[in-house]
């Protein structure tokens, strides 16, 4: 399971994300879906460990 908590992510005035919560468990397919720059490949930088969330209280949890 991946858990997300509390991720916000803004560039310059523009706010991608603002204090998302999202569970994903184990045995199921998601996807990912939205207008160009919404945020897809940024919100999957963050959980992959290659970008940094501007948020300070924002957790990742895998079990």
């Amino acid at each position: 399971m991946l858990s997300v908590s509390n991720l916000s992510v803004q560039f310059g005035k523009r706010i991608l994300f603002d204090e998302v919560n999202t569970t994903f468990n184990n045995g199921n397919c998601y996807g990912i879906i939205g207008a160009n720059g919404a945020g897809k490949s940024t919100f999957l930088n963050i959980i992959a460990g290659k970008q940094e969330p501007n948020s300070r209280s924002c957790t990742l949890r895998i079990w």
